[in-house]
């Protein structure tokens, strides 16, 4: 199971359980659409560490890194090349 494959199930079943959805669209906007919030990013930092070994940092908690499926699959594989983020230094 891919790093894409593990964070659709986690959200699909710890963080959207209530709202029905079967599957997530890699460029589905999770904040715009409420399907995560501010509790579900802190679940969801808990779940990277630990699954894929990172460290996300402070700095790293910016919603570019969390918007979407692809964003977050991006910030993952950044990670763990432990190259730093583009999006945590300019930002928007």
């Amino acid at each position: 199971m891919g790093i894409l494959d593990k964070l659709e199930q986690f959200l699909l079943s710890e963080i959207a359980v209530d709202l029905g959805k079967k599957s997530l669209a890699p460029d589905d906007d999770l904040l715009e659409q409420g399907i995560i919030d501010s509790m579900g990013i802190m679940k969801l930092i808990v779940f990277m560490e630990e699954t894929f070994g990172i460290s996300v940092e402070d700095e790293d908690v910016i919603p570019e890194n969390f918007q979407c499926l692809a964003s977050m699959v991006e910030f993952v594989e950044q990670k763990m090349g432990n190259s730093p983020p583009a999006t945590a230094t300019g930002g928007k």
